[in-house]
């Protein structure tokens, strides 16, 4: 299944959100899809994918104490509405 992650920090923090980053280790059983970053402002968009629900709590948990996170399941467009039109 796939997620989105927004990721949100206060402004000033950027250089320490970057150094986090870069450490960062994706863990085993999250593919990590793509991941942009809001060009104004002090967010995150990372797409990931993974079927294991402790995956998904460990990607997101080691940024718990730099900001703000949100955690959405989703699906592309096309596939969504030839399911709702089942």
């Amino acid at each position: 299944m796939q997620f989105i992650h927004i990721f949100t920090w206060e402004p000033g923090k950027t250089a320490e959100i970057m150094e986090a980053r870069a450490r960062e280790e994706i863990p085993e059983g999250v593919t990590l899809i793509n991941e942009w970053v809001d060009l104004v402002g002090n967010m995150v968009f990372r797409l990931i994918e993974t079927d294991d629900p402790v995956a998904l709590m460990k990607v997101g948990f080691s940024w718990s104490d730099l900001g703000y996170r949100e955690v959405h399941p989703v699906m592309e467009s096309k596939e969504a509405l030839t399911i709702l039109r089942g």
